[in-house]
């Protein structure tokens, strides 16, 4: 598969990432108060780890989506059946007290979303755009 060809599944995959990045984002400023209490708490640490976590997300896209790196789809799949578990266990266990329908609401979404993502890195169209290409 050339370089100019991204399968649609691919494209689809990209766009699911960045939509369920964008609804994190948006959940960020739905619980505007409970970020300020946070921020309150360390606020050098708090902006790092924010902007770490943004430019890692962005890079993770670029090493998947544009450098094609094998490992980082297989990688990102396992992240995503992980995430889905530690969420299943921390629903099951006790639970946070904190936590609001919002949060849980925008957690329902944004999972899902980055499952599908992930699994539409394996059709089969997306498989052979992860091939090593011959120069």
């Amino acid at each position: 598969m050339s370089d100019q060809t991204m399968p649609i599944s691919v494209r689809y995959s990209e766009r699911f990432t960045y939509a369920a990045m964008a609804l994190i984002f948006i959940r960020q400023l739905v619980n505007w108060d409970k970020s300020t209490g946070q921020f309150a708490e360390a606020p050098v640490a708090f902006t790092i780890l924010q902007i770490a976590m943004l430019c890692v997300q962005i890079f993770w896209v670029w090493l998947v989506f544009y450098k094609r790196v094998n490992w980082a789809r297989w990688m990102t799949l396992c992240a995503q059946f992980i995430m889905l578990f530690i969420i299943g266990l921390g629903f099951g266990m006790k639970g946070d007290t904190e936590s609001t329908a919002l949060e849980f609401f925008f957690l329902i979404v944004t999972a899902p979303l980055y499952l599908l993502a992930a699994c539409l890195l394996f059709t089969r169209d997306a498989t052979m755009w992860f091939v090593p290409q011959r120069t």
